[in-house]
């Protein structure tokens, strides 16, 4: 807490600011010598930073820079330092993906009519204007999200600073985010898992730590250096983490993670080289901040158990099976309540228990399968150490499903796919099963299905040139 205020004054003081910019200005002001940010070699004091983030701000507003703006950075800091420098004269970020080809950034801004591109490269800083005219904002919104954009262009969606600061006391109470937090966390701040968790350390005063190396023994060796207490990783990359770690640590006291599900394998693993880490489990979406949580001690829960309710959250089921809900930190410009066309139900213990996205369902000749539950059992089974499924559809046959299993070290891959093809309920069976040495990952931590799919394109082009097995197709990828 900072000197000669309560806490409850702190809170009001931060709460009524206008963007993330003027809350760095106030932690850099309070706190100047305090590092915040840690990527690899370098490190940012608060100050640092609010300078670097100045200087750029002045070089933006000389060039024009207004409205809303698409943002092209090549690294961590760029993305921070560019995201904040725009909000502090008044523009409207949107951090793009790394890897989007310049046809599909091009399109993201002629179908939501942006009003430019800032590129920063190093220190070199390109502002690229479109012509469009400068939208009107019904909201005071700061800053713009993409949509997934899995069927179609992107969409940019907008949010106030409210929007999710005001929901910090809650979730950072929830997941003990403070001012002594070092948090680690990886990957692309246009996911906005990443943004929002570096957001809640910026608003308590604590210190981010990051890496721009896919090199988990790095990793560790940062978190070490560095003392970090907290982690904030997909699961995925946890269980990346988790193998590679040379001992446990103990100086990890939370774990939080979402986007996708933590099995029991990964719980066992994650208490074994955490060993003092409380792990929370939580669900949430770009549209709607966070909803439900889980705290995850017992590795024989029900991995598909995403828990209650955050307090001031309502979460129902629909009679169209899909789940809802009502919260003031939303996205702007969505009626509440609002469903992201997640399934789920509710338990007697009014726990969320996820059933996947409607269209991730597959119906195969009348018998509707869950791919979130196929996933969960094809994990279940030894020698496995991952494993997504896809619905495909088939002209001829219907639906129908393929597996991509990550096998683990020294199995047998004829014995993974005897096994499959009798462990599970014969309709459940995959009709192709793709062995990987790993799954591909987005830029945000997230399982690449775009890269899987091309996967499988490849696998069936084959196919239909006359391979005569999934496995021999395979040996061709």
């Amino acid at each position: 807490m900072h000197e000669g205020m309560r806490r409850q004054d702190v809170q009001e003081a931060k709460g009524c600011l206008h963007d993330y910019a003027a809350l760095l200005r106030w932690q850099a002001a309070w706190q100047p010598q305090k590092v915040f940010l840690v990527a690899d070699e370098e490190k940012l004091t608060y100050d640092a930073l609010w300078r670097r983030v100045a200087a750029m701000a002045v070089e933006a507003s000389f060039l024009g820079v207004r409205g809303d703006i698409l943002v092209l950075a090549d690294d961590f800091i760029g993305q921070l330092v560019s995201f904040l420098a725009l909000q502090a004269i008044g523009a409207r970020p949107i951090l793009l993906h790394h890897g989007m080809e310049p046809e599909e950034v091009r399109a993201v801004q002629r179908e939501n009519g942006l009003q430019g591109i800032w590129r920063c490269a190093g220190a070199s800083h390109l502002f690229e204007p479109s012509g469009l005219a400068e939208r009107a904002h019904g909201e005071a919104d700061v800053l713009g999200v993409l949509s997934s954009g899995s069927t179609g262009t992107p969409k940019v969606m907008y949010r106030t600073y409210a929007s999710w600061a005001g929901f910090f006391p809650v979730q950072d109470d929830i997941f003990r985010v403070c001012a002594d937090t070092v948090m680690f966390l990886h990957g692309s701040l246009s996911f906005t898992g990443n943004m929002n968790s570096l957001l809640s350390v910026l608003y308590e005063g604590g210190t981010v730590v990051t890496s721009g190396l896919m090199r988990c023994r790095h990793w560790e060796d940062l978190m070490r250096c560095h003392g970090v207490n907290c982690l904030y990783l997909v699961p995925t990359k946890l269980h990346l983490l988790g193998r590679a770690m040379h001992e446990p640590y103990a100086g990890v006291s939370t774990i939080f993670t979402g986007s996708q599900l933590l099995t029991p394998d990964m719980l066992r693993q994650l208490q074994a080289v955490f060993p003092a880490a409380r792990i929370l489990l939580y669900y949430g979406a770009s549209e709607l901040n966070y909803i439900t949580y889980a705290v995850c001690d017992d590795p024989e829960r029900d991995s598909a158990n995403l828990g209650r309710p955050f307090p001031g959250i309502g979460v129902s089921i629909g009679a169209d099976g899909l789940i809802y809900v009502t919260t003031p930190y939303h996205v702007s410009g969505i009626e509440i309540p609002f469903s992201v066309k997640d399934t789920g139900s509710l338990n007697e213990r009014g726990e969320l228990i996820f059933g996947g996205r409607r269209e991730a369902w597959i119906n195969k000749g009348g018998v509707k399968i869950s791919t979130v539950h196929l996933e969960l059992a094809l994990k279940a089974l030894p020698g496995i150490a991952d494993a997504v499924v896809l619905p495909v559809c088939d002209a001829r046959r219907g639906d129908t499903a393929a597996a991509f299993l990550v096998p683990e070290d020294g199995a047998e891959r004829p014995l993974i796919r005897h096994m499959v093809r009798h462990a599970i309920k014969p309709v459940e069976v995959p009709d192709v099963i793709v062995l990987l040495p790993h799954l591909p990952l987005n830029d945000r931590g997230k399982i690449d299905r775009t890269a899987l799919h091309r996967i499988l394109g490849t696998l069936q082009k084959a196919a239909r040139a006359g391979c005569d097995s999934d496995a021999k197709c395979e040996e061709k990828t």
